[in-house]
């Protein structure tokens, strides 16, 4: 089977960063978009798992329409560490 026979996958996963450091803790940042039931293009979360011990993190951003809108959004927050540090605050940070 070709990969053009097949469907597009309904995840798209992108690392982010490999190292965000938070108040002493790293995290690993990856931004995860599903295409959801009842909802018109994908669902997204950016996602922060810990290195070493403690909880993983993630909040739910504004939905996307098409991967290109994906793409753009991935472009932006690999550029830009202190809104990804603003977002883990967001989640629940300290």
């Amino acid at each position: 089977m070709s990969k053009f026979s097949r469907g597009a996958s309904a995840w798209k996963e992108h690392r982010l960063a490999d190292r965000l450091t938070v108040d002493g803790m790293d995290y690993t940042v990856q931004l995860v978009a599903r295409r959801g039931t009842g909802v018109q293009g994908y669902r997204v979360t950016v996602d922060y798992i810990p290195h070493a011990e403690g909880e993983s993190r993630n909040i739910e951003l504004p939905n996307l329409s098409s991967t290109a809108d994906i793409h753009k959004l991935v472009r932006e927050l690999e550029t830009d560490p202190p809104r990804l540090e603003q977002l883990f605050r967001e989640a629940g940070g300290a």
